[in-house]
């Protein structure tokens, strides 16, 4: 198999770790807050140090997809907080390290990040169920239909990296690989 990061850059990635569980809609919000933040540090580390051209792409796309989640919630926030501003802590981000040298396969990344797209779909669809307004309600479906579609896209990507194509479901309308 061939490998996509580049040889010559050794040091920690870091990435999406595991959420904590809140309970009520500020607690939910603020712990989504920070996933995607991980998210997007993770995404953008990755396509910092890919050197296959497609695939950085697929990382850069992933990580501007997290930092408008960012944006989204926080402005939920505001709103559920009576115009408060989100106080974010650049400490509290969970981070998972990856670190990438000559040994670190691709397929280790699209792993990690596969989990996490799992786990942030998850939490959505959990939140969307927790969800007092239709608002509240369809902004977390969205995010969790947003995470399913990363996850079937870095799917893909693994399949590519064991040499095995990944058909999408046939009432999905995306290009097959």
């Amino acid at each position: 198999m061939d490998d996509i990061m580049k040889k010559d850059d050794a040091g920690p990635i870091e990435g999406p770790g595991a959420a904590h569980q809140g309970t009520g809609v500020v607690e939910i919000l603020a712990q989504a807050i920070y996933s995607e933040q991980a998210a997007h540090e993770f995404y953008a580390s990755l396509a910092g140090v890919i050197v296959n051209q497609q695939a950085k792409a697929v990382f850069q796309g992933l990580a501007q997809d997290e930092q408008r989640h960012r944006r989204l919630l926080e402005s939920r926030f505001r709103d559920k907080s009576r115009g408060q501003r989100f106080p974010f802590e650049a400490g509290k981000v969970k981070k998972i390290n990856l670190s990438v040298d000559s040994r670190t396969k691709a397929l280790d990344a699209v792993e990690l990040a596969l989990a996490a797209e799992k786990s942030a779909s998850e939490l959505y669809q959990t939140a969307a169920g927790q969800a007092q307004d239709a608002e509240g309600k369809r902004m977390f479906e969205n995010l969790a239909a947003d995470e399913d579609q990363h996850y079937e896209l870095l799917l893909a990507e693994r399949e590519a990296l064991l040499g095995r194509p990944y058909w999408f479901s046939a009432d999905e309308q995306r290009p097959m690989e």
